[in-house]
């Protein structure tokens, strides 16, 4: 995508000079120059040695691995907020409806020529939690009336939102589950949500039995282990995770063969324009930056979190 989104912004009349860098294990030829960095993956420690640098604006949605490039102290960061929650929203009604209808039985059945009526249920009248209101949090929201779904809203601070039926503070998510069909989780990553997990095995138990279980943030913000002892024990009815604490996913993991777990390759944010809703984003902060104004999406660096484990190996997205 960066060579897209390059060669957009080399036919805008913006006054730049812009390289287009493919190579992301190591800082580019041009560190000492750079004054705004457009990217998502980075050497460790690379934003340090950038001593002219001012801006980075990333094309994902996370944040969690800025720490990583150690960020000079007023380095101005954004994500790219809303341009992957649609794409991620409709991901996420994908698993409900696909769950709710026992699709992947019906494929695997199909595979084997076998005719039998799935273990199918109705999404209507049931209950939506939703972890996480931001970008796409609000978007899940906005599609589940359409589908007739109740939906309750996880949040830091609890303020009620026209988006939702109802919402209820971090503080009441075990609660909360406990009248849950689904829960999706679009959690970002920060000092409240990860170590430890906020999604943790004490949620993942107050899930009542038959539920399911939508991952599209980061594996830091659930207890994966809990999630599997769950599905195993056929307390969860299934789970669909897109994000994995090491990606992407070893042949020989474990995961790839638990019944009821849906693996996907951390792919719920693409779509073919993409790029181009990038290209508009980074335009009009990059109006605002030469203003002086407020950017869209600002990151506050002090409310990350460092990443640890085999998850500080994981790229955010390809």
């Amino acid at each position: 995508m960066g060579a897209d989104i390059g060669a957009a912004l080399r036919a805008a009349p913006i006054g730049l000079d812009v390289e287009v860098v493919t190579d992301t294990e190591r800082d580019p030829p041009c560190a000492g120059e750079l004054e705004i960095l457009v990217a998502n993956t980075f050497p460790s420690g690379m934003l340090a040695r950038c001593p002219r640098l001012r801006w980075l604006q990333l094309t994902g949605a996370g944040a969690d691995h800025v720490l990583e490039g150690a960020p000079p102290e007023g380095l101005l960061v954004t994500h790219a907020g809303d341009v992957p929650a649609r794409a991620v929203a409709e991901f996420v009604w994908m698993g409900l409806l696909a769950l709710a209808k026992d699709a992947p039985a019906l494929v695997r059945q199909q595979h084997a020529r076998t005719w039998a009526p799935p273990s199918a249920r109705l999404l209507a009248g049931s209950t939506l939690v939703i972890a996480g209101l931001g970008h796409v949090g609000q978007e899940i929201a906005r599609r589940a009336r359409g589908f007739d779904v109740r939906t309750v809203a996880i949040t830091r601070s609890g303020r009620a939102s026209p988006l939702v039926d109802e919402v209820r503070p971090s503080s009441a998510l075990p609660g909360a589950v406990r009248d849950a069909d689904a829960l999706a989780i679009a959690l970002p990553v920060n000092r409240h949500t990860s170590r430890p997990p906020l999604i943790d095995e004490a949620v993942v138990r107050a899930l009542p039995r038959g539920a399911v279980l939508i991952n599209v943030a980061r594996a830091a913000v659930v207890d994966t282990g809990a999630v599997i002892a769950a599905l195993r024990a056929r307390r969860l009815r299934a789970a669909l995770l897109d994000v994995h604490d090491e990606e992407p996913l070893p042949r020989d993991s474990h995961l790839w063969s638990v019944e009821g777990l849906w693996v996907t390759p951390h792919n719920a944010f693409a779509y073919p324009g993409e790029a181009a809703d990038l290209v508009s984003l980074i335009l009009d902060n990059l109006a605002r930056y030469r203003a002086g104004a407020a950017l869209r999406n600002q990151v506050v660096l002090s409310e990350l979190a460092p990443r640890c484990g085999t998850d500080a190996r994981s790229p955010p997205r390809p």
